[in-house]
């Protein structure tokens, strides 16, 4: 179990954080584009898309960055 003042479970918490905000942005801007030139759902389906592989990205580069050290 680890420590409370370990910052290593900080770290974690942060990147699935990352992937929730990148894939709610994603949603978020692509119903306001959907809103503004009526294209349900595509702009809400692309936009999560989008934000999820921004997030995936992030996991993934820290994951190389971890395994380096």
């Amino acid at each position: 179990m680890p420590r409370q003042d370990d910052p290593g479970w900080a770290k974690f918490g942060a990147l699935g954080l990352e992937i929730a905000v990148g894939l709610a942005l994603g949603a978020i801007i692509g119903a306001w584009v959907d809103r503004k030139y009526g294209t349900n759902p595509w702009g809400v389906l692309i936009g999560s898309v989008i934000g999820f592989a921004a997030g995936m990205y992030s996991l993934i580069k820290a994951g190389m960055k971890a395994n380096k050290n």
